[in-house]
């Protein structure tokens, strides 16, 4: 059963890990395996650096993985959380990436020294996904909490904090605009297409941002139901 699929930042390679701790790096062209590696940890969010170069795995013994790409080869392992290190995201400008785990933290880490800058401690529960805005300002996490933080990468601040009725596991920034959609939790089917038209959150962040520096207040610029 595959649980994780990212594309590589060239788009020529789909890398696909499944339960069985297998990453199976596919053809974007030809839709063949290209390389197959099977790991003896337990393998959670899979991804890229923006140049392509290094491919990185959060595992289950709180470490993040570094292996050379196209090579595979291990260059490093670090310890960074004491629990399950959940989720891996690379921030679009190539400074830093993140990782979320299930301490409930978030660390920020410089992509070139490889060393943890700051942590993001605001939710309780293990965090599950995360998202740099367009521009590398804004960090979004998200756990079990009824909520998302938004944070300024650079201070580490609450810019804004999103409110939710249910567990959230997916959060996705808009690639251009500070728009950010995320899904939730859906167990009681109290967002059943077939009661109902399904539901779908997008939230402007632009003025979140704007009022944290202007002292007004971050407000939502937009919810569409």
């Amino acid at each position: 059963e595959n649980i994780n699929i990212c594309w590589s930042p060239d788009g020529q390679t789909i890398a696909v890990g499944n339960k069985d701790d297998v990453v199976t790096f596919i053809d974007a062209k030809t839709h063949r395996s290209k390389a197959e590696e099977q790991f003896k940890f337990e393998v959670n969010e899979i991804s890229w650096n923006n140049d392509n170069n290094m491919f990185f795995l959060t595992n289950g013994n709180g470490c993040i993985n570094i292996l050379s790409y196209p090579e595979l080869k291990p260059i490093q392992s670090i310890n960074a959380h004491p629990s399950n290190c959940i989720c891996i995201k690379f921030d679009p400008m190539g400074k830093y990436f993140a990782t979320g785990s299930a301490d409930a933290l978030v660390s920020l880490w410089d992509v070139d020294e490889l060393v943890c800058v700051r942590c993001f401690s605001r939710l309780d529960w293990p965090v599950r996904t995360l998202s740099f805005s367009h521009d590398g300002k804004m960090l979004a996490s998200a756990s079990e909490d009824h909520f998302i933080d938004i944070a300024e990468v650079e201070t580490g601040e609450k810019l804004w904090e999103v409110q939710c009725e249910s567990p959230t596991f997916t959060v996705a920034w808009h690639p251009k605009r500070p728009l950010l959609a995320f899904a939730c939790d859906d167990k009681d089917g109290k967002y059943d297409s077939t009661l109902r038209p399904p539901q779908r959150r997008v939230m402007g962040a632009q003025q979140a941002w704007e009022g944290q520096r202007g002292g007004a207040g971050p407000q939502p610029l937009s919810a569409l139901p």
